[in-house]
């Protein structure tokens, strides 16, 4: 009899090494006394279980392997081997039993979680998606899967497919989380927000949903809201030193210095040595014009973390008001190496070069100040046209999403991000040649978009063009070759050439991503037919 799963928990924070002890497997008298008179596979898969209850996976891996010794063909028992390696952090040796396993019980759901994860951890992505969709063949609502397949795409940075797979609201709180950042990455942080709003209203309790929705309220300068959301994390959970400090930073963004002051100074007494609390301390000391006290808590923060640029921005500010000049020279300095973009580090520069007498190079940055200033203005602007084309487009008024995608690429006309959103604007319009020239704009300005060479793969096959479609199809999957249908729209165009070889091949490959997709087993299937028609 196959025996249930349900008495074991999915390990996902899996221990990396041996419980200590483990090297002495005892069981408890019983069951020793059991193993001693009858060692059954029944009674080895019981230690285990103990064992494995007890966190003394190496000797629950040694009770399982008897285990199969007497019933080598046990699904369940190379499962829980399987586990049990998983568990030890022996990611490598988990792969053969689980696989194993689902040779013979291939509808069993946890194996497949457990492969995936395995896979995952040995960064083998593409496995790992296989088993991810298989797991959702199974059980379509399993958090646990539909978690596992997002991030997996997520990290591909096939952010349309997660929130595809995500749908338009998932209730539990780690697949909000993902389809946030799934929006975010897609350049659509708007869309991302709501997400989250919603989720922090059906689950106000949600530290998490709360953390992810303050930052991305702060990423888009929405301080105010994101300080009373914050404010409500610290009162849910007054204990939460972390919490407390993400509010201390969003009022310290928001000027609120009345709030922000006592917060700081309790903070300081509680975790003295802390990085970010010197961080914030010391920007409010040079904001009160105590630069001395600044410097003080700047200088300790810097040695804490010395490749956070702002940390230094600001010691370079506190350095420059006592005519520390040479100081100030070398923190700004340090500043940019490390990567800072803001317009206010140029300008601070030019102030401390200019008194070194360094007046040519003071000029530079000023200029490097008035570039970066204005790109910053675009960028401001190119996001609210943006944001209003995509509420545009979803609120069903494609024309207007048209005009404002467009007046957003005035300003950056190098984004293959805009450009696209434009042709699927341009597409719902019904301007296919206006789509056709937004995407090879798309492709010409990035290469990788494999979503825009599909579409334009699809143009060229719905206008009788075989060749460009086949050439656009060969494109998506090269950029993306985790993307099912391109290579199911690749098959179908060389199924029409007659080229059945290397249809299948195409279909194969889609299956091999995607084993229970629909359309390519049927596409398979018809590819199969046809090519038996043309070779009697």
């Amino acid at each position: 009899m196959y025996r249930s799963y349900i008495h074991l928990v999915l390990i996902i924070a899996i221990p990396a090494a041996r419980a200590a002890g483990s090297s002495v497997c005892t069981p408890p008298p019983g069951l020793q006394t059991r193993l001693q008179k009858q060692a059954t596979a029944d009674a080895y898969a019981e230690a285990g279980m103990w064992y494995g209850d007890h966190k003394q996976y190496g000797c629950a891996v040694s009770a399982y392997q008897a285990a199969l010794k007497q019933e080598p063909q046990s699904a369940e028992f190379l499962y829980l081997l399987g586990l049990n390696l998983l568990r030890e952090g022996d990611f490598s040796a988990a792969l053969e039993p689980l696989q194993q396993s689902l040779t013979l019980k291939p509808e069993i759901l946890k194996p497949h979680l457990l492969l995936a994860t395995s896979l995952e951890e040995l960064h083998r992505a593409p496995e790992a998606r296989k088993e991810w969709i298989a797991a959702l063949k199974i059980d379509p609502h399993s958090e646990i899967a539909l978690d596992g397949a997002a991030k997996n795409l997520l990290a591909a940075g096939e952010f349309d497919a997660a929130i595809e797979l995500l749908g338009p609201q998932p209730k539990a709180e780690n697949l909000i989380l993902d389809l946030a950042v799934a929006y975010q990455s897609a350049g659509t942080p708007d869309p991302a927000i709501e997400i989250l709003q919603k989720g922090v209203q059906a689950n106000p309790s949600s530290a998490a949903l709360k953390r992810a929705l303050i930052t991305d309220l702060v990423l888009q300068t929405r301080y105010q809201e994101a300080a009373k959301l914050g404010r409500e994390l610290v009162q849910q959970h007054p204990r939460d030193f972390d919490a407390k400090t993400l509010y201390l930073h969003v009022l310290v963004l928001a000027d609120d210095e009345e709030l922000a002051r006592p917060l700081a100074h309790q903070l300081l007494i509680t975790a003295p040595h802390d990085f970010a609390v010197l961080y914030l301390n010391g920007v409010l000391q040079n904001r009160s014009g105590d630069y001395a006290q600044g410097r003080t808590y700047l200088e300790e923060a810097v040695a804490l973390n010395p490749s956070h640029y702002n940390c230094r921005y600001n010691l370079g500010i506190a350095l420059s008001n006592l005519n520390d000049l040479a100081g100030a020279r070398e923190q700004l300095e340090k500043a940019l190496a490390l990567g800072a973009t803001e317009p206010a580090i140029r300008f601070e520069y030019a102030k401390v070069l200019r008194k070194l007498g360094e007046t040519k190079l003071a000029e530079g940055q000023l200029k490097l100040y008035q570039q970066q200033q204005k790109a910053l203005a675009d960028r401001a602007l190119v996001a609210s046209k943006m944001g209003q084309a995509d509420k545009e487009l979803a609120n069903g008024d494609p024309k207007r999403a048209v005009t404002l995608y467009r007046d957003a690429l005035a300003v950056q006309p190098q984004s293959a991000l805009l450009t696209y959103k434009l042709s699927v604007a341009l597409d719902r319009v019904g301007d296919t040649a206006g789509e056709r020239e937004a995407l090879q704009k798309a492709v010409q300005i990035d290469p990788d978009m494999a979503i825009a060479h599909h579409q334009l793969g699809y143009l060229a096959f719905s206008s009788g063009d075989p060749a460009t479609a086949e050439a656009q199809f060969r494109e998506a999957v090269r950029a993306a070759p985790g993307y099912t249908d391109a290579w199911i729209s690749l098959a179908a165009t060389l199924g029409t050439e007659s080229r059945y070889p290397e249809a299948q091949q195409a279909v194969q490959r889609a299956l091999q991503i995607d084993p229970h997709n629909s359309k390519a087993m049927d596409l398979q299937k018809d590819l199969a037919n046809a090519a038996g028609q043309a070779n009697p």
